[in-house]
């Protein structure tokens, strides 16, 4: 996924410019959403549910569709999840491998956000002041991982996935 996420990442600051981040919030929006309610009546036994085998290209897609939307709208998580949490791994696993994927793809993301001219005094004085809080916000979230019930945190996934879905229909409809 991570080599798609490199090239979604690419595409996503050549078109920069071009894409309206409304569109791609409201669109990501509306596929998440579906997206989380489809598996959330599936994990209630409403359909079956098949185990995620797709070829590694399918991977690859999803890694484009997941650095091209966070680069354009910071909004990379859904197509992550359609990818891995079909998947199925256990709780622990998957909330590293989000972890790091992310990291690795906000790091993939540098280049161009130097060559967008984010870099800036106000930019880096922002981001300096957060940083304990990002700090506090991680270990926050690492201790409520560990007091969800592993047999109903797929299901938390699934609704925050369609919370957010949301979240993101929203904010493109206020914009």
């Amino acid at each position: 996924m991570l080599p798609g996420a490199a090239v979604g990442i690419g595409l996503g600051w050549l078109f920069a410019a071009q894409v309206s981040e409304t569109a791609v919030l409201g669109a990501l929006g509306v596929i998440a959403i579906l997206f989380g309610l489809q598996r959330l009546w599936a994990e209630r036994g409403n359909a079956v549910v098949l185990p995620s085998d797709s070829p590694g290209w399918v991977g690859f897609l999803f890694g484009i569709a997941s650095g091209f939307t966070s680069q354009i709208a910071h909004a990379g998580s859904p197509p992550f999840q359609m990818w891995v949490l079909p998947k199925r791994l256990p709780r622990d696993m998957l909330v590293g491998t989000t972890a790091l994927a992310f990291a690795a793809m906000n790091w993939m993301k540098m280049p161009a956000y130097a060559a967008l001219g984010q870099f800036t005094s106000a930019n880096l004085m922002a981001t300096a002041i957060l940083v304990p809080v990002a700090i506090v916000s991680t270990l926050a979230g690492v201790a409520l991982v560990r007091r969800v019930d592993p047999a109903r945190f797929y299901t938390l996934i699934y609704t925050l996935m369609v919370l957010l879905g949301i979240k993101l229909v929203v904010d493109a409809l206020m914009a």
